[in-house]
């Protein structure tokens, strides 16, 4: 009884909750025998709380160190003996991780009968409590996880056949869910909807002024409203429909700006739109304008005009004879053709006299075709 030793190992995702209990189960032990010793270990915040009565006052053990609820594994010793109460977390031999205190004098051991309570009690502890002079008190909630490798003084105990169970699985190979609250910050989210009433604005603006623009350039470049490719087929004969025929249309002169102009008899009224036009009398009309037009040659007389070889007494180019040397061809008529022939004259023809070198010289301004 010098030394005792208790380790086991656990994994939770809850911060509060009962790891084990051994002490009195009522409080008829402390009115009788006056017994109140106890020693239990809990998980406040997270962190382990040792409690522990040798029976002259509760003493209080925690470590802030390491916090147990991640889901995580970790090995917890818990040494005492009759002047120090140690606790351990992972085996860490660092002051931080380390919490030692001394027992309530003048009792020096734990003197307790009762049976060894893992993950929660039977019974309520607040009602024990209240008949027993503890200064600490351990809490009623049960543990919420896996309690393994549970070892006093280096011996096993079977966790796995206890005298009594309630809502215990054997075995640490189920898993732990946690509920989730996804927490949105009311700033966070007034900043999103606000990006979004932006973002919404700004692409309805884009979308107006998009129209307004196809709208203009609809109405200058089309004035029908309707656009077709005619690289299409049968895009032509689908706009046939839908061509407006009042662009062409002449418009109709007013009948009040007649007075006001000249009466000239070779101009034409145009006719209505819903007139129908006299082909007869338009021919007629635009027959006596010709015929009454002096500056209009009559193009329509008979001329004659000789045909090629016409009045010719050859009868073809092979009853020329000028291929023959009979008879000497007469050049004389070169000399009249101005001085453009004047060397073929002088080539052929006879010798011209003084006389007709001087109509040559006055002749120089001549130009032929």
């Amino acid at each position: 009884c010098e030394d005792s030793h208790i380790s086991l190992e656990l994994r939770t995702n809850k911060p509060e909750g009962l790891v084990f209990y051994v002490g009195p189960t009522n409080s008829d032990a402390f009115k009788q025998l006056g017994v109140q010793d106890f020693m239990s270990l809990e998980l406040k915040d997270g962190y382990p709380v040792l409690l522990v009565d040798f029976g002259s006052g509760t003493v209080r053990v925690e470590q802030r160190h390491t916090k147990l609820s991640d889901g995580e594994i970790h090995r917890i010793d818990i040494i005492w003996n009759k002047s120090t109460i140690d606790m351990q977390v992972d085996k860490c031999n660092l002051p931080t991780c380390m919490s030692v205190t001394a027992p309530q004098p003048p009792n020096e051991f734990l003197n307790v009968n009762g049976p060894l309570q893992v993950g929660g009690t039977h019974m309520k502890l607040a009602a024990v409590a209240e008949g027993m002079n503890w200064s600490h008190k351990p809490h009623d909630e049960g543990f919420s996880g896996c309690i393994k490798n549970l070892t006093f003084n280096g011996k096993l105990y079977n966790l796995g056949m206890p005298s009594l169970s309630k809502n215990a699985d054997l075995g640490c190979n189920q898993g732990m869910a946690v509920a989730v609250t996804f927490g949105i910050d009311t700033s966070f989210l007034v900043a999103i909807l606000i990006c979004l009433a932006i973002l919404l604005i700004l692409l309805l603006a884009v979308v107006v002024h998009r129209k307004k623009t196809d709208d203009l350039y609809k109405d200058t470049d089309d004035i029908r409203e309707n656009i077709i490719n005619y690289e299409d087929e049968g895009g032509g004969e689908g706009d046939m429909t839908g061509y407006d025929l009042n662009v062409l249309r002449l418009m109709y002169d007013d009948p009040l700006n007649e007075k006001q102009m000249p009466n000239n008899t070779h101009l034409i009224q145009r006719p209505g739109p819903d007139d129908v036009p006299d082909i007869c009398g338009f021919l007629d009309g635009k027959k006596q304008s010709v015929d009454n037009d002096p500056e209009t040659n009559p193009f329509d007389d008979v001329r004659h005009y000789a045909y090629e070889g016409d009045g010719n007494t050859t009868g073809s180019l092979s009853s020329l004879a000028s291929g023959t040397d009979e008879g000497d061809l007469n050049f004389d008529y070169l000399s009249n053709f101005g001085p453009r022939f004047r060397k073929l004259a002088d080539m052929y023809g006879e010798d011209p006299s003084d006389e007709e070198d001087d109509n040559f010289h006055n002749a120089a301004s001549e130009s032929w075709c």
